[in-house]
């Protein structure tokens, strides 16, 4: 296993040790020495592109121009299916509330995205290249920390808890009832994060899939399990992630619909 250092001096320390590493609240974040980047055994190359061994790891002068081209990056590769539009948060966590399980400064954030992180963070450094990588994380660190996150204590950050909503002036328009059509549910769902309908992203074609079960008469359920509860092995060492949120209902429509198409 290979460990990249990221100054001259660090000390290379074990692979539990580096893993739980974490920055200091009291420390400015220019000052948290950066966690090695480290080719985990558990991670999973995204498109299958293994991405090279490099040597220590040094943020270029990150610009605006970096920042923009990162954005469009972050949304052609799908990042938003789990991460939520503008890195807010769905399926994965939020990238931009300031909370980092591996470490915020530019080179630990490139070294998650570059190499991965366990429990289904694939690595794209073979995907996106040193560049591509820089640019997302030009992206994510030009975007404003929210004043409140889901678990900050309003009495304990300082901040005025959000005034009580004024009573609604008139009626509310009639929801929107007419249901939503597959193809908007794959979008809802973030089902496009690493599928499309005719080539592979990170997970198999959806063409793919129908062919692979045309004919199988436990194919409904094999796959409405499958997406419910996650899996790895059918298609590869890519793990399919966990989809709870997707109501039953949903997920029959959702899966019918792949196993339909030819």
């Amino acid at each position: 296993m290979e460990r990249i250092r990221i100054a001259p001096l660090a000390v290379v320390v074990p692979l539990a040790i580096a893993a739980c590493t974490q920055q200091s609240d009291n420390k400015p974040e220019a000052a948290a020495a950066a966690p090695p980047g480290i080719v985990y055994e558990a991670n999973i190359p995204a498109g299958g592109i293994v991405p090279p061994a490099g040597g220590a790891i040094e943020s270029p002068a990150l610009t605006a121009d970096h920042a923009k081209a990162g954005e469009g990056l972050f949304g052609n590769m799908n990042c938003d299916g789990c991460h939520g539009g503008g890195a807010l948060g769905w399926v994965g966590p939020s990238l931009v509330d300031g909370r980092w399980r591996y470490g915020g400064a530019p080179e630990e954030i490139f070294s998650s995205i570059y190499y991965g992180r366990p429990k289904g963070m694939p690595a794209y450094g073979g995907v996106l290249g040193t560049e591509g990588v820089w640019m997302i994380v030009a992206y994510l660190k030009s975007q404003p920390v929210p004043g409140m996150v889901p678990t900050t204590n309003y009495e304990e950050s300082g901040s005025a808890a959000p005034a009580a909503a004024a009573a609604p002036t008139a009626a509310p328009a009639a929801a929107d009832t007419t249901p939503a059509t597959p193809e908007q549910m794959l979008t809802k769902y973030g089902c496009t994060a690493c599928h499309s309908v005719d080539h592979k992203v990170v997970g198999p074609a959806f063409n793919d899939v129908a062919t692979k079960y045309h004919g199988n008469a436990g194919a409904l359920a094999q796959l409405t399990e499958k997406v419910r509860s996650g899996g790895v092995g059918v298609w590869g060492d890519i793990p399919m992630i966990a989809n709870p949120q997707v109501p039953d209902a949903d997920l029959q429509t959702l899966v019918k619909w792949v196993l339909a198409l030819k």
